[in-house]
């Protein structure tokens, strides 16, 4: 009989690695200065599924090929808030210490898109200024993990219809 593969062990490790995968992007997008690019929300993503997808699969191999659709969810989930905890120290480091100059590039780049989207000039002070509220770094780290939990939720959601597998029921 297979030994019970830990759930939080397996969601830990792996969100260590997706983590780290993720922080490589992030890397690669600050060092070609690219950092605020839509394209880095798309590899983002596609990692995110990829890994999502990756760690149910190996979760459900490692328990003798059987995983219900909870743990699948829960694995899914668990994984990318561990790997959201990681980008956003990584985030947190990379606005404070390594490039405290990122907040004016990204206020910028937030009034930039205002501008291209034509809003009053009066709404897009109110926005600029809602968003420098949400671009504390400490509230961006926060951010991240929240963000990485609802993402993951939803991931996970959709993934583990695939992914899940019940035992073969013998008669």
């Amino acid at each position: 009989m297979n030994q019970p593969v830990s759930l939080w062990k397996s969601a830990l490790t792996y969100g260590l690695y997706l983590g780290l995968a993720l922080v490589i992007i992030l890397v690669i997008y600050y060092a070609t200065g690219n950092t605020f690019a839509k394209s880095a929300n798309w590899v983002t993503y596609a990692v995110m599924i990829a890994g999502i997808i990756i760690v149910q699969l190996n979760y459900r191999k490692a328990s003798g090929d059987v995983m219900s659709y909870g743990q699948a969810l829960g694995i899914g989930v668990l994984t990318l808030v561990f790997a959201s905890l990681i980008t956003g120290f990584f985030t947190f480091l990379l606005h404070t210490v390594i490039d405290p100059s990122l907040q004016d590039q990204l206020r910028l780049t937030i009034e930039e898109q205002l501008v291209k989207q034509g809003i009053p000039e009066d709404q897009m002070n109110m926005a600029i200024e809602m968003a420098s509220k949400f671009q504390k770094p400490a509230i961006m780290f926060f951010m991240n993990i929240f963000n990485g939990a609802i993402t993951g939720l939803v991931i996970s959601l959709i993934a583990s219809l695939f992914t899940q597998k019940k035992p073969i029921e013998e008669f």
